[in-house]
């Protein structure tokens, strides 16, 4: 099993996650953020839909960067 599964899930509200503090100079990095999979699909989705909400944008963009930042496992490395 991989370390992912292992992790203890938190869970949040959108308004929880959005809240949380982040490393210094991560926050600079985030606003910079226009792809990856979150906003991807929620540019693929507002596409489809013709739906887009202003809100989710922030929230994405943090964890698209917390993706994009990870420690890789070391099956990956």
């Amino acid at each position: 099993m991989s370390d992912v599964r292992r992790r203890k899930v938190e869970r949040l509200t959108l308004d929880e996650f959005a809240k949380r503090d982040v490393a210094p100079g991560f926050a600079a990095v985030l606003k910079q953020l226009n792809g990856g999979s979150f906003m991807e699909c929620h540019k693929l989705i507002a596409a489809e839909t013709g739906v887009w909400i202003d809100e989710l944008v922030p929230v994405f963009q943090k964890l698209d960067a917390a993706l994009a930042t990870r420690s890789l496992p070391d099956a990956v490395r």
